[in-house]
């Protein structure tokens, strides 16, 4: 019987893993560490403090200013759209013309009567 060639490969993979795991420089450096941070409970009041001023602050402003006038009904802001008497589509147009205004534009050999 044929030895498992995967039993091979293993034993090879792990001792290199293990070599290369002897061979690997330490990083457990103390400076290489974060510094940690301990908050206190005086760091937050202090900090609150000028939260606390600046809401003060807004809300003051806010209704220390003078009231708006209220805006003008869109319906009166709007001009007048349609205001003039409605007139005939393409009334400048004469209306016996059979040729469009364009028909100038086509070479004659292109322009079809149409009865």
């Amino acid at each position: 019987m044929n030895p498992d060639p995967d039993n091979d490969l293993r034993t090879r993979f792990q001792a290199q893993r293990r070599a290369n795991y002897e061979s690997a420089p330490a990083f457990n450096l103390p400076a290489a560490r974060a510094p940690s941070h301990k908050v206190s409970g005086s760091s937050i009041k202090r900090m609150w403090i000028p939260v606390c001023a600046a809401v003060l602050l807004a809300v003051g402003l806010f209704f220390s200013l003078p009231p708006t006038h209220s805006a003008p009904r869109l319906a009166d802001a709007l001009p007048v759209l349609l205001d003039a008497p409605s007139q005939p589509l393409f009334a400048s147009l004469e209306q016996g013309s059979t040729s469009a205004p364009s028909d100038f534009l086509l070479p004659a050999h292109l322009i079809i009567q149409m009865p």
